[in-house]
Order: structure tokens, then C-alpha cells, then sequence
């Protein structure tokens, strides 16, 4: 499992739920980290910890490096 991934935050159970992963052998993507693409209208999404679905946009995704620690997150321009 990579250590650096997009997050998005259960509107529900305040849960932080992995959106996608950073490929380790992406490394520009450390650096200059860009959001993922997604639909204009955004995308459905069911949190792994309570199972509520919500409706999420691009805005609404964090980037977690778990390698700094468990609770540094910046929410990177794109």
C-alpha cells in the first residue's frame, strides 16, 4: 500500500477514506502533487468505515503523505 494517496473526509463519520493512490514510482507526483480528475458534476463515493454515500467534487480530495505522519495533510493546488 503506498504511504502517499488522495483523501476524501466521510461527510457522515468523519472518517478519512483513500480516494486513490500515489505510485511510488511516480515521484514528480511527490513534489508537485495534482489532483485526480473527475467527472464535472462529481463522483459518488461509499465510505469504507460507516458505508454512507455521498456526492464528492475534485475540491474535496486531500493529499496524505502517512510517510511525515498520521496527521499531516496539505490540500495541494491543482
Amino acid at each position: 500500500m503506498a504511504n502517499v494517496k488522495w483523501v476524501l473526509t466521510c461527510r457522515e463519520c468523519r472518517a478519512e477514506c483513500t480516494y486513490s493512490e500515489i505510485p511510488e514510482e511516480d515521484i514528480s507526483a511527490y513534489f508537485f502533487p495534482k489532483k485526480p480528475d473527475v467527472p464535472p458534476g462529481g463522483f459518488q463515493f461509499e465510505c469504507t468505515n460507516c458505508g454512507h454515500k455521498d456526492t464528492y467534487r475534485r475540491t474535496d480530495l486531500t493529499y496524505r503523505d502517512d510517510r511525515r505522519s498520521p496527521s499531516t495533510s496539505i490540500d495541494a493546488c491543482a
